[in-house]
């Protein structure tokens, strides 16, 4: 056989990389750094959200002193490794079977149901424990629609779920009108 390097390969001589027969459709080759790796799935993704309601409005949660879930009925859409929860609180739980890092990002729009503007914050909760990293504080104002947005990254395995806390510096009201929670992951 001839001494031939790969890189002057021409189809149709160029193969696919070892195990490509056994993996499924979109999934990514992952080097191991010695010489080999595995097949496994490119990303997984969801949207939780609350559908836009600025009148009624579309949640309201009582903010205490300490934290709580926020617990609105979430609808979801482009669900793919993950499904969402309801009980005991609102919460996104991934069901992929490979280990990932996925960004975490919840974005809403709130006001202050009536009286008094209040500061509150906002933080991520893993399997119902405090996330490092992400954690923001917004004030509330009577009557003032505003906006924030509370990222972070976690490392997800099968069947861990994502929540949003939050805590006040005083007891208040927080309407919310619309919300999403988006998780997207990739490869660990």
């Amino acid at each position: 056989m001839a001494n031939v390097n790969h890189s002057t390969l021409t189809d149709p001589y160029l193969h696919e990389p070892k195990g490509v027969a056994a993996a499924s459709a979109g999934d990514v080759y992952i080097a191991d750094g010695a010489g080999s790796g595995d097949w496994t799935k490119q990303h997984s993704h969801i949207n939780g959200y609350l559908d836009f309601d600025a009148t009624t409005p579309a949640y309201q949660h009582s903010v205490t002193t300490s934290y709580t879930a926020l617990d609105p009925t979430f609808s979801s859409n482009l669900a793919d490794g993950f499904t969402g929860a309801s009980s005991p609180n609102a919460r996104l739980v991934y069901t992929g079977t490979d280990d990932t890092t996925a960004i975490c990002n919840f974005v809403f729009n709130f006001k202050q149901a009536s009286g008094t503007d209040y500061n509150f914050e906002l933080v991520f909760y893993k399997n119902g424990s405090l996330m490092n990293g992400g954690h923001i504080i917004v004030t509330a104002k009577s009557g003032e629609w505003r906006s924030a947005t509370l990222s972070d990254m976690v490392a997800l395995s099968t069947d861990d779920y994502v929540e949003v806390f939050v805590k006040g510096s005083s007891s208040f009201t927080l309407d919310v009108a619309s919300a999403s929670l988006i998780i997207h992951t990739v490869p660990a």
